[in-house]
C-alpha cells in the first residue's frame, strides 16, 4: 500500500472494516440511548456521530481512493481518536473500558499500510491529557472507582505510564511485524522472479539452451522413425479400427516431436494454438505411447471415466501431451522399486466448470516436508533428477488455465490432481 492508495488485496478488506466499525458505532450508541443510562449518555451521542463518519467514509471510499486517500486517512483517524478521547473521560478516564480501541487504531492503521505519524502523538495526548485533568480536578471525575486511583498519585502516575508505554510499544512492533511480513513477501516475489527469468533465458545462446536444443534435435530423430513405422502400418491393409488407432498413434508421437521444441520456449509467453480435445481418446493414445517404455513394464494402468464421452477441454494438445507425460513418466517411475504390484489409476471427471484428472500411484509418495515447498524450488525426490519437470509441467498447465495439487494417499502413493476448464 502507498500513499496514493490501498493495495488492491486490501482495498475489499478495509472497505469491509469502515463498515462494521460504522455498525458497531452504531450499535453502541442506539444501546445507551435504549438502556437510558444518564453518565453515558454524551459518549452515546459520539459514537453516533462516529457512525455516521464512517459511514461517510463507506459511501465515499473510491473516490477517496483516487484523489487523496493518505489525506483523508490520517484526518479520519485522528478525528476517530479525538472522539474516542472524549469517549474515555466520559467513561471513566484511567479506568475507562474503552482505552483498547487506541490499541485498535494504531494496529489497523499498521495493518493497511497508513503510515500516519500523526495518530500516536495525538493518542497518547489525548489520554494523558484526560489522566492529568481528571486528577487535578480540572475535568469532572465519571466513575467512583477513578476517584479510587486518582485519591493515590503513585497509582495514577503508574497506571497511566504503563499505558502510554504499551501504546508506543504496540505501534513500534506491529510496524516492526507487518515491515518482515512485507520483506519477507518481496524476497519471495524476488526469488520467484528470478526462477522465471532464468527459464525465460532458455535459448540457443545460453548452455542450458543448447543442451535444451541438442535434447530436443536428438529425439525427435527416433520419434520420427517409430511415426514412419507407423505410416508404414497404416500403408498395409487393416481393419478400419485399426487404422484409426494407428492414426491416433501417429498423431501422438508427432505431438511429442513438437512438444520438444516446446520445452525450449518453456516460461515464454504464448503457446500453441488451444483446440476441442476429448480427454479420454487422449489419455487412451498417450498411455499407448508409454506403454512402449521398458519402466512401463509391469505396471498397470486403469483408467475412469464415467462421463468420458462428454468430457472435453479447449487447450493445446501439445502441451498437454508434455504436461501429462511428464506426469505419468513420474508415476512409472515411482513404482519402479515396487516388488509387489505396480499400480497407476487415472480418473477423469467433472468437477463444476472444470475437468479433474486424477494420476494416482502406489509408489513411496513424497516426504511431506518436502511436498510443501515442491513449487517453490527445483525440489526432486530423485537420485539424478533435476526438479525442473514440475516446474514446467505447472506452466504447460497455467498457460491452458490449468492447475495441479499433490497429496500423499492415505493407504500409500502420490495423487497428483490437475484440472482444466471444461469445453
Amino acid at each position: 500500500m502507498t500513499q496514493n492508495g490501498p493495495d488492491t488485496k486490501n482495498k475489499d478488506l478495509l472497505r469491509r472494516q469502515i463498515l462494521l466499525t460504522g455498525f458497531t458505532s452504531l450499535f453502541a450508541a442506539l444501546t445507551c440511548f435504549v438502556v437510558c443510562f444518564p453518565s453515558l449518555k454524551a459518549a452515546a451521542c459520539t459514537a453516533l456521530l462516529a457512525s455516521a463518519g464512517y459511514f461517510t467514509y463507506y459511501l465515499l471510499f473510491d473516490r477517496i481512493c483516487k484523489t487523496c486517500y493518505y489525506e483523508i486517512g490520517v484526518t479520519v483517524s485522528v478525528l476517530g481518536v479525538l472522539l474516542l478521547t472524549l469517549v474515555v473521560h466520559l467513561t471513566g478516564g484511567i479506568v475507562s473500558p474503552l482505552i483498547f480501541f487506541y490499541f485498535c487504531i494504531l494496529i489497523s492503521e499498521a495493518l493497511y499500510g497508513l503510515e500516519n505519524p500523526i495518530t500516536l502523538p495525538v493518542s497518547l495526548a489525548g489520554y494523558l491529557l484526560v489522566v492529568a485533568g481528571q486528577f487535578s480536578g480540572f475535568l469532572p471525575q465519571t466513575n467512583s472507582r477513578a476517584s479510587e486511583v486518582y485519591g493515590s498519585l503513585p497509582a495514577t502516575l503508574l497506571i497511566a505510564a504503563v499505558t502510554a508505554f504499551y501504546l508506543a510499544q504496540t505501534r513500534s512492533t506491529v510496524h516492526r511485524i507487518i515491515d518482515n511480513l512485507r520483506a519477507k513477501l518481496e524476497r519471495e516475489g524476488a526469488e520467484k522472479e528470478v526462477l522465471l527469468r532464468k527459464f525465460s533465458e532458455l535459448n540457443s545462446a545460453t548452455p542450458i539452451g543448447v543442451i535444451a536444443h541438442r535434447i530436443a534435435h536428438d529425439l525427435r530423430g527416433p520419434l520420427s522413425c517409430i511415426s514412419g513405422y507407423i505410416q508404414c502400418e497404416m500403408a498395409k491393409v487393416k481393419t478400419p479400427e485399426d487404422t484409426e488407432l494407428l492414426e491416433d498413434l501417429n498423431s501422438t508421437v508427432t505431438g511429442m516431436a513438437e512438444s520438444l521444441h516446446a520445452i525450449t520456449r518453456f516460461g515464454k509467453p504464448g503457446g500453441p494454438a488451444c483446440e476441442k480435445i476429448p480427454l479420454s481418446d487422449f489419455m487412451h493414445n498417450l498411455l499407448a505411447i508409454i506403454a512402449f517404455s521398458p519402466q512401463a513394464k509391469g505396471v498397470k494402468f486403469e483408467t475412469s471415466a464415467p462421463e468420458s464421452k462428454d468430457l472435453s477441454v479447449n487447450a493445446s494438445r501439445i502441451d498437454l501431451q508434455q504436461a501429462y507425460f511428464n506426469i505419468i513418466k513420474n508415476a512409472v517411475e515411482a513404482v519402479g522399486g515396487n516388488t509387489g504390484g505396480k499400480k497407476i489409476e487415472i480418473a477423469i471427471e467433472r468437477e463444476g466448470k472444470e475437468v479433474r484428472v486424477s494420476i494416482s500411484d502406489n509408489g513411496p509418495g513424497i516426504p511431506e516436508e518436502v511436498l510443501k515447498t515442491l513449487f517453490n524450488n527445483s525440489v526432486t525426490t530423485k537420485k539424478d533428477g533435476t526438479g525442473v519437470g514440475l516446474l514446467i509441467t505447472r506452466d504447460l498447465l497455467m498457460r491452458n488455465d490449468g492447475g495441479i495439487k499433490l497429496h500423499n494417499r492415505e493407504g500409500g502413493g502420490l495423487a497428483v490432481i490437475t484440472s482444466i476448464p471444461a469445453a
